[in-house]
């Protein structure tokens, strides 16, 4: 039986956007090990933490809590982590690491280089990317092009990140798959119906009401959406914040100081993501930086026009004009007129929304898990000199 390594810094990354490998590697009849920080750094509440656990043991994985330190430098060495992942790495002869974070990757390259242990690292984007401060660019670059040279096989999420290693990293095989994987029709038909659920989150049933699902976190950017709103007062506008993170209470205060409390409605992590987004009539993604997306794909199966920025994956399925409005993160006079437009517009909501349920489709998880599959395979079977055949053919199946 094959053993198969997975790390992360967070437990609710590989909860939220791993699932798809983790059952992958189940199918494949592997022993699969999950090494991340399930104690703290979540974006996700411990309620949803200890249920996630109780699933990997259901499923026979064997998770590990590692200490990784969750701060503003993805690129920060840990010493800590990095002699907890020694120590499993010594206990276990795994085939096949694959790390979802810079950090994992500093962590375990090292070591699974020298045991000649293959490498795979997904970025969910780099930390350097086009519209990103200089000072990104200067910190970052240099460290990340180092730590990839341990990857045996670099994945990456969105176009911009693929293009840029193909051309300027020393990675000997670079592939692209379509974000993590949308649930095909999954987010098309509400369990609750949306009177009920407006009732329930105390939204006046005529409002036009936006919604952000992401971390609360300062990259998230939801404050410019509240900016918007504030000058927006002659509109009928309610906001839902889906989320849970460390800003929060920045939010909390800013939503008092603007007096927006009778329209805004905190909500923490929930299971009912369908029956949210069809309560609602647009959804907002303003993030400085946003390296998967996947609520905004959600949106879009769900019949929703959007609103956000215009940065790293986002550039991916946003077409402006066609599914919505995108514009630099910081620019409230943009998602002021964004807002508006489709405030004002039912029938341009209702005629966005049927499109974004058709432009979706390249993203869904078939077309993701069809890349991995393949690579698992090639490398767990020991076909290596298969990769570049397995590239075209996943790359034209995936569109990408």
């Amino acid at each position: 039986m094959r053993r198969v390594l997975i790390l992360s810094d967070t437990a609710s990354m590989q909860d939220l956007y791993n699932r798809s490998n983790l059952n992958l590697l189940i199918e494949m009849d592997c022993e699969i090990h999950v090494g991340c920080n399930f104690q703290s750094g979540n974006t996700t509440g411990p309620g949803r933490v200890k249920a996630f656990c109780d699933e990997l043991e259901e499923a026979s994985i064997i998770w590990h809590q590692i200490n990784f330190i969750i701060s503003s430098d993805p690129m920060e060495k840990e010493p800590l982590a990095g002699s907890e992942i020694a120590g499993i790495i010594e206990e276990y002869d795994f085939d096949l690491i694959h790390c979802l974070t810079p950090s994992s990757l500093i962590c375990a390259g090292r070591l699974a280089a020298k045991k000649k242990i293959p490498v795979f690292f997904t970025s969910f984007g780099f930390p350097f990317y086009d519209g990103a401060p200089r000072t990104s660019w200067l910190r970052y670059r240099q460290k990340f092009k180092k730590a990839v040279r341990y990857a045996d096989v670099l994945i990456c999420t969105n176009k911009e990140d693929y293009e840029r290693a193909k051309k300027d990293f020393n990675v000997k095989h670079v592939y692209r798959i379509p974000g993590t994987g949308l649930d095909p029709y999954r987010f098309r038909a509400p369990t609750v119906d949306r009177i009920q659920m407006r009732e329930q989150m105390e939204i006046p049933q005529n409002a036009v009401t936006l919604i952000t699902i992401a971390p609360l976190t300062a990259e998230q950017n939801h404050a410019v959406i509240l900016k918007a709103i504030d000058r927006l007062r002659m509109l009928e506008l309610h906001y839902i914040i889906c989320g849970h993170g460390p800003y929060a209470e920045n939010l909390y205060q800013l939503t008092e100081r603007l007096h927006l409390e009778d329209r805004v409605h905190f909500t923490s992590h929930r299971d009912d993501i369908a029956n949210l987004l069809h309560a609602c009539d647009i959804f907002c993604l303003p993030s400085r930086r946003e390296e998967l997306g996947m609520h905004a794909l959600e949106a879009m199966e769900a019949g929703l026009p959007l609103v956000t920025s215009n940065v790293q994956i986002i550039k991916d399925f946003m077409e402006d004009g066609k599914t919505g409005y995108m514009f630099p993160p910081s620019s409230v006079n943009g998602f002021i007129a964004g807002i508006e437009a489709l405030t004002e517009d039912k029938g341009l909501r209702k005629h966005i929304g049927e499109y974004n349920r058709f432009a979706s489709e390249p993203f869904y998880r078939e077309n993701a898990e069809y890349v991995m599959r393949q690579l698992y395979q090639i490398q767990l079977d020991l076909h290596s000199d298969s990769f570049e055949d397995a590239s075209e053919e996943a790359a034209d199946y995936a569109n990408v």
